[in-house]
């Protein structure tokens, strides 16, 4: 009589268990960029969301109050009148005045930033984002330059999701400047502000990743 063997061929427990160190070491790989990439892409909608709002408010004080230079009547000769010039057109659900307004944030390099010396008053808006009003001479020449960005009267930080983390300038803080005639991202009358001389501080990150569409650095 012959018999015949049923052998089933599968898998050892060792190569079970290579097999699931190699995928253990693929997502340790790619699950941080995949998180990163998402992250960023979320970063970059809330900026644009950021701008526009802010730009439909200054381009709106300036058809009601015209030019926002001092010389020619101005808006503003304290960071509290700037902001409560903005204020009537922007939904929000605090306001704050003064240095002690503005928390803790970093360069993209991780370098502690103080932003208090400039003084800054604070809106909440109803999306939890902070905008931060600011002047460097208490009144608004239109002559500052600085950061890849010429001839601004006044100055705007927008933290993009308020007190959540990174709170790191060019990831979640970006800037922008009040000009003559309407608002614009910091870094767009000087290339190289935001992967040249001073791309690990971020101040002129705004504009890069408004003409990108993406946080490309």
């Amino acid at each position: 009589m012959k018999y015949k063997l049923n052998i089933q061929n599968g898998f050892t427990l060792a190569e079970v268990l290579i097999t699931l160190v190699i995928i253990g070491v693929i997502a340790a790989m790619t699950i941080p960029t995949l998180i990163n990439k998402t992250q960023n892409h979320e970063y970059v909608s809330k900026l644009k969301k950021a701008y526009s709002t802010l730009s439909n408010a200054t381009n709106s004080l300036i058809a009601e109050q015209g030019t926002p230079k001092a010389s020619l009547g101005g808006w503003s000769s304290s960071t509290e009148s700037l902001l409560n010039a903005y204020k009537s057109k922007l939904a929000h659900t605090e306001e704050c005045i003064g240095s002690s307004c503005i928390g803790s944030y970093k360069t993209l390099t991780n370098a502690n930033k103080s932003l208090s010396s400039v003084n800054p008053s604070k809106l909440v808006l109803n999306d939890g984002s902070f905008i931060y009003f600011y002047m460097y001479d208490n009144n608004l020449t239109c002559s500052r330059s600085s950061n890849g960005t010429n001839n601004y009267c006044g100055g705007v930080m927008v933290d993009i999701n308020g007190e959540k983390k990174p709170n790191k300038i060019g990831r979640d803080l970006f800037y922008f400047a009040i000009k003559e005639n309407g608002l614009a991202p910091f870094g767009c009358d000087s290339d190289g502000y935001c992967n040249g001389p001073n791309s690990s501080v971020g101040y002129g990150c705004s504009c890069k990743i408004i003409r990108e569409n993406a946080m490309n650095y």
